[in-house]
């Protein structure tokens, strides 16, 4: 975000493991995978299908980016 000047309501983050919780409540929307934990799914902001499943494109085009 600091390289490229960007605030949190510019970011749109994509999770599936513990690991991703802070870049997921750092962002305006974060989306866990369906494969996610438990602890991730409950503070994203969207869950979506799996990698496997076309989860990314399903939340971008949930949300009209596409």
């Amino acid at each position: 975000m600091q390289l490229y000047n960007l605030d949190e309501d510019e970011i749109m983050s994509f999770g599936d493991g513990e690991n991703d919780e802070e870049m997921l409540s750092h962002s305006k929307i974060g989306v866990a995978m369906g494969n996610s934990s438990e602890k991730l799914k409950a503070i994203a902001d969207f869950i979506t299908a799996t990698n496997d499943d076309n989860g990314i494109f399903k939340a971008i085009e949930y949300y009209n980016l596409i």
